[in-house]
């Protein structure tokens, strides 16, 4: 009886253990089949069954190569950055002031502006285009990057205001007032009281913007021409049409196009750290 009772605690880790493996296995899987698709030819990706494993004479970095130099994948690579980047800084600015508004706004107006603000998050972008579209034509914005830097700013800002707020909401307003009364203005308050305790906060709106911007496909295939003038979203279905199904250089593209994120999550991962420390103490 003991020998069984000890070992349900150890039936139970490796059941664990296994439900674990297995989800990592899942979530890696994607990324490990985009990686490998991308590396063989493209014949290779129509066989059917697919081969999971690779075979390494076949692997190679033509797709890359082909993508890299006979398409306007750079082009579409600094659309991109120029796009994200534009839709990121104005969207953390504007979320830490109406964040920080909506948070320290006790009246009916301030409640009632950040309820239109939540509504507003709840229109879908398919709802928006046609309106933004015909704004943007009538203002010369059509084929230049502030339409689609506009259009996703729309999209993001409701949600990070709301974000903002909360972590606002948790920075108790007596720090602020100690500070008015040392002789700080309100917006040296702000900004050098209340705003660097919110450093995890910004640095999750930063994540996110930066992901909704880059990965934004209907912004940016209808307010854009194509050609060199598109992102590495929208550019990367060129390669899919009636006379050719080139995943590799789908799959290249989606590679190199992760590379981005990857690198300002890494850039933004020790203030979420910092944010998960500071709320155990």
């Amino acid at each position: 009886m003991a020998e069984e009772a000890q070992s349900l605690p150890v039936a139970g880790r490796l059941a664990g253990g296994a439900v674990i493996v297995a989800a990592i296995g899942a979530a890696i899987f994607p990324l490990y089949w985009m990686l490998l698709t991308s590396l063989r030819h493209q014949s290779v990706t129509m066989v059917w069954p697919p081969r999971l494993l690779p075979d390494i004479q076949q692997l190679g970095l033509s797709s890359y190569v082909e993508v890299i130099f006979t398409t306007p994948m750079p082009k579409w690579f600094l659309n991109s950055v120029a796009i994200a980047s534009l839709s990121t800084l104005a969207t953390v600015f504007i979320a830490a002031c109406a964040g920080y508004a909506l948070s320290r706004s006790r009246n009916v107006g301030g409640r009632t502006m950040g309820y239109a603000i939540l509504v507003s998050k709840m229109l879908p972008a398919t709802l928006l285009v046609v309106p933004f579209y015909v704004m943007f034509h009538r203002m010369g914005l059509l084929n230049t990057l502030y339409a689609p830097v506009l259009g996703n700013m729309s999209f993001a800002v409701p949600f990070a205001t709301w974000m903002m707020k909360s972590f606002f909401d948790g920075i108790p307003y007596e720090l602020e007032q100690a500070a008015l009364t040392d002789g700080s203005s309100h917006w040296q308050a702000f900004y050098q009281i209340v705003l660097p305790l919110t450093l995890p906060g910004l640095a999750a709106v930063t994540f996110y913007t930066f992901i909704v911007s880059w990965n934004d496909y209907i912004f940016a295939r209808t307010f854009l021409a194509g050609g060199e003038m598109t992102t590495m979203a929208v550019g990367a279905t060129q390669f899919l049409s009636e006379t050719e199904m080139a995943w590799n250089k789908v799959m290249a593209t989606a590679v190199m196009a992760s590379l981005p994120v990857a690198v300002v999550f890494l850039a933004l991962e020790r203030h979420f750290v910092s944010g998960m420390t500071q709320g155990h103490h």
